[in-house]
């Protein structure tokens, strides 16, 4: 081997190691299926739904609680105990956590994104992912439950259940007003979980 071509390999193969990976990053992936925004109160069944969806028809889940609970490193609140730190599920530092899971997952069927995006600074950043990973429109699933039922299935469990209510109302309240354009759909929650998801297979299969 000559001494040009053990220069001309030492030089590509770094080049190459940069390259690939900046490629792999800079251009999106094509999702072809529906992007789900899984939006209920407490007790309204959305993990539950969720697994339905990731089983059938196999979307992949991108659940905010999960994302916190993973990283709690990544979030103010965790950060500095001591003080009242923003709340996780606010925190933009979710922006990121969303992103990465998004291109870690096949997006070939689609995705649902649970308790995401709750906030003006991650619905700019969701839009942006959009095009960039050239998402579908968004169907919303409402997962709706009357306040008074959510109060009855929680009862006698050690959680604020009152300001769990208010985050949800103000969840959707913003998916509502910020995505306008969005299919959103009512479930009925207070049915057996099994119905509820066959309701949700139906609306999803005539989105497409």
């Amino acid at each position: 081997m000559n001494r040009f071509r053990i220069h001309r390999i030492r030089w590509v193969t770094p080049f190459v190691a940069v390259v690939i990976p900046w490629a792999t990053f800079a251009f999106p992936i094509h999702a072809a299926g529906v992007l789900v925004l899984l939006v209920g109160p407490p007790a309204s069944g959305r993990t539950t739904q969720a697994e339905f969806l990731r089983k059938d028809p196999g979307l992949p889940v991108i659940a905010a609680d999960d994302l916190i609970g993973h990283n709690p490193q990544k979030f103010q609140k965790y950060k500095t105990p001591a003080l009242n730190g923003v709340d996780p599920h606010l925190d933009p530092a979710l922006n990121e956590l969303v992103e990465q899971a998004l291109r870690t997952s096949d997006l070939s069927k689609g995705v649902v994104l649970d308790g995401y995006p709750a906030s003006k600074i991650q619905g700019d950043f969701l839009t942006a992912l959009r095009k960039k990973f050239d998402l579908p429109r968004s169907v919303v699933i409402h997962l709706t439950a009357p306040d008074d039922v959510v109060r009855k299935r929680l009862r006698g469990q050690s959680r604020d259940v009152e300001q769990e209510l208010k985050d949800y109302h103000r969840e959707f309240d913003f998916v509502s007003l910020y995505f306008p354009s969005a299919d959103i759909r009512a479930v009925d929650a207070t049915r057996d979980p099994a119905e509820v998801a066959k309701q949700v297979k139906a609306i999803l299969q005539s989105a497409h």
